[in-house]
């Protein structure tokens, strides 16, 4: 915890009396006011906070929204580790605008004592996991992007979005990814890539070397394009011998040598997804067009910030974008709180590639369905030189 809790931005002083009064005078030189207007929120607050590093920011009460939500946006760019709240009178497009600018509450100026105290309190819980986090992360990173897709609910192409993700990075740059199978009970990763494994996940964490990367690579198997997978077991009894610490450092161990670790998860939230999820830097969400995926999405992505797991990239994939079922892209923005980044197409293209074992964007290069892949793929590459980098020891040795 900082020196400083909760920095007020704020042009009305009452308020910081407020607040004060909220927490019975106890919070003394752990609350400071900034004097702020539409002004200096917009082009000073990161300058203020700079010296300060404090855990909750409250905007307003006495600020514009509009600007109050840029501030936010941009606090949510530069410093994720501070937890952002909204002094404003709340209203549902309120709500929506404040999540999708990464605020985590929005309070009204006249709420009782016990609901300020309360929402700042969460707000500094959040802070701290964020923080812990963020430092973990820095502690743990191994070079290579974790990116772990998760879905709430079985049957929103998943898997799909993984395998075609994983094989479209093999495809731009030969042995630079690895995918791995986390959904222990039916993880059928193996089947999507037309793969016959000889090793799995649970013959790795039984390993006693299994952390090691040259002891890793045997457990792995070889895809003709040049992916590397890490398969799921061959039954659930097998895949309860996995305990979350071992899936973890066998992840961290693959991103040591590997500039692209892909983890497909199962359905939900799992303590073996979480404590991945924890060491990733990417989050691709996968979400279909029906209303129980899209509120079953936001219930996930609260839960995920309520345990203070806002540090990595997100993406927001959808899959069977143009199915007319009442729904469009924007109630999904709206309601899940994040821009969709990928709209994938409904085609036949897609289960007919699952039952051949071969990814669209290998079978299928030029469909509108590989393209949309294409462009998730396109969301990791466009910043990295794997492509073009010269032959590394992580490269030699895989081969």
């Amino acid at each position: 915890m900082t020196d400083l809790r909760i920095f007020l931005a704020t042009p009305h002083p009452g308020y910081e009396q407020r607040l004060r009064q909220a927490f019975d005078g106890t919070l003394n030189g752990d609350l400071r006011r900034w004097d702020a207007d539409a002004t200096s929120v917009d082009g000073s607050l990161l300058h203020q906070l700079a010296d300060d590093r404090p855990d909750v920011v409250a905007l307003g009460p006495g600020l514009s929204v509009d600007d109050a939500l840029a501030a936010a946006r941009q606090l949510e760019l530069e410093r994720p580790e501070i937890s952002v709240l909204l002094v404003s009178e709340p209203s549902t497009e309120l709500w929506e605008q404040a999540l999708r600018s990464g605020i985590r509450d929005v309070l009204a100026p006249d709420a009782l004592d016990a609901d300020v105290r309360g929402a700042f309190e969460r707000a500094l819980e959040v802070a701290e996991r964020r923080r812990r986090n963020l430092v973990g992360v820095e502690e743990e990173a191994t070079g290579g992007r974790i990116i772990t897709v998760l879905s709430p609910k079985g049957g929103s192409g998943k898997t799909t979005v993984s395998t075609n993700l994983a094989l479209g990075l093999a495809l731009e740059a030969p042995d630079s990814t690895a995918i791995v199978d986390l959904d222990l009970q039916f993880g059928d990763v193996a089947t999507a890539l037309r793969l016959t494994p000889q090793h799995s996940l649970v013959d790795a964490a039984r390993s006693p070397v299994g952390d090691d990367a040259l002891a890793l690579k045997s457990f792995l198997t070889p895809h003709v394009r040049d992916l590397w997978c890490l398969c799921g077991p061959e039954s659930p009894a097998e895949g309860e011998e996995v305990t979350a610490e071992r899936a973890r450092a066998m992840v961290q161990t693959l991103a040591s040598e590997f500039p692209y670790v892909v983890v497909d998860t199962c359905a939900g939230i799992t303590e073996h997804a979480l404590s991945v999820i924890e060491i990733s830097t990417d989050l691709v969400f996968v979400c279909a067009m029906d209303v129980p995926s899209v509120r079953s999405l936001r219930k996930e992505i609260d839960a995920l910030e309520q345990l203070g797991m806002t540090h990595q990239r997100r993406h927001l994939v959808i899959n069977r974008a143009d199915a007319k079922v009442g729904l469009d892209i924007k109630d999904v923005e709206a309601t899940v709180g994040l821009p969709v980044d990928v709209a994938v197409p409904s085609s036949r293209l897609v289960p007919l590639s699952v039952n051949q074992g071969s990814p669209v964007v290998e079978s299928e290069p030029r469909s509108p369905v590989a393209k949309q892949f294409g462009a998730l793929v396109h969301r990791f590459t466009a910043d990295t030189a794997v492509a073009d980098a010269q032959p590394s020891r992580r490269r030699r040795m895989f081969r």
